[in-house]
């Protein structure tokens, strides 16, 4: 039997106590538990750290962990890993070129709240097969339940288009309210989803 795609989670801290205990990672082992994948989590609280394990991920032998899941508190083009920040330029420049079937998830609020071209850019750039994410700040219970399906969705796609489509179409209300967005080297999703479809004029 064949072994479910990989996923590889690098999740920050989200508060600033040492008692935090806030994490994604219990979501991603249900997953995992369904055999829907399989997970490698890890820690990462500084932008050295981060370069090392992307590295470490892109090095590989094994070609099942193509989903790459960067969970941390972000803004607009930026992640804030907690000791420092790190923009989507830097991220791109740390994969240049080695992300072919690859997809990066970008698990924080706002991060694609960026011109179409600097999405394109980096997938061009990386290679990446699509890079996902929010362009709104994001409610974190609605936001774990919608990644348990988008995560079960993106490992199952090599088409990412019609991949955004088919989520959007299911869970459009979430979708909308996540400002949910997708980009690959020569397509870009709207910014904005309107949260119900069209009313039939009559």
């Amino acid at each position: 039997m064949s072994k479910p795609p990989g996923v590889l989670c690098l999740e920050g801290d989200w508060g600033d106590s040492l008692e935090e205990r806030m994490s994604i990672e219990p979501a991603l082992r249900l997953l995992e538990r369904s055999d829907m994948i399989s997970l490698v989590h890890r820690d990462v609280a500084t932008s050295r750290e981060l370069e090392y394990l992307l590295d470490k991920w892109l090095r590989m032998r094994s070609k099942r962990y193509n989903l790459l899941c960067l969970a941390f508190h972000g803004s607009a083009q930026t992640l804030h890993l907690g000791a420092d920040d790190i923009t989507l330029d830097d991220i791109a420049e740390i994969l240049e070129g080695r992300c072919q079937n690859k997809t990066v998830y970008l698990s924080s609020c706002s991060t694609l709240a960026a011109d179409d071209d600097v999405l394109r850019d980096f997938c061009r750039r990386t290679k990446a097969r699509a890079i996902v994410g929010y362009t709104k700040n994001v409610d974190w219970i609605e936001s774990v339940a919608f990644e348990l399906i988008l995560i079960s969705e993106l490992v199952r796609r090599t088409n990412m288009k019609p991949a955004y489509d088919a989520i959007v179409k299911k869970h459009r209300g979430m979708a909308s309210r996540l400002g949910f967005r997708m980009a690959h080297a020569d397509w870009v999703s709207a910014r904005r989803i309107d949260p119900v479809e069209e009313l039939l004029s009559v």
